[in-house]
C-alpha cells in the first residue's frame, strides 16, 4: 500500500501524488494541513536541500554568437556581404548607408 512510501521515493518522485486521496498524501509525507513543524522542516530541509534552482552563468555575447552559429546565419551574411560589394561596384570604399 502507500503507506510503505519513503522519502527517497517521494525526493526521486517514484510516487504519484496526484491519484491518492488527499488523507493518505498527507500520510505519506508527514504532514497536516497547517505545514510542517520548524523541526521537522530542518529535518527535510537537510534530506532534500534547499528549494531553490541552480542558476547558470552564461554570457550574453556567447549567447548572441549562438545565435549566428548556423547555416541560415551564415547564408544570410554572404548574401549582405555580396548586396554591399555589388551595390558599390565591387568598390569597399564610400560606403554610404
Amino acid at each position: 500500500m502507500a503507506s510503505d512510501i519513503s522519502f527517497e521515493d517521494l525526493k526521486n518522485e517514484n510516487v504519484d501524488l496526484e491519484n491518492i486521496p488527499i488523507e493518505e498524501v498527507f500520510q505519506q509525507l508527514k504532514c497536516t494541513k497547517e505545514g510542517l513543524s520548524s523541526e521537522e522542516g530542518q529535518k527535510r530541509l537537510q534530506i532534500f536541500g534547499a528549494n531553490k534552482l541552480e542558476e547558470k552563468s552564461e554570457s550574453k555575447f556567447l549567447k548572441f554568437l549562438g545565435f549566428m552559429w548556423n547555416p541560415l546565419s551564415w547564408v544570410m551574411e554572404a548574401a549582405a556581404i555580396m548586396a554591399i560589394v555589388l551595390a558599390n561596384g565591387g568598390v569597399l570604399t564610400n560606403l554610404s548607408f
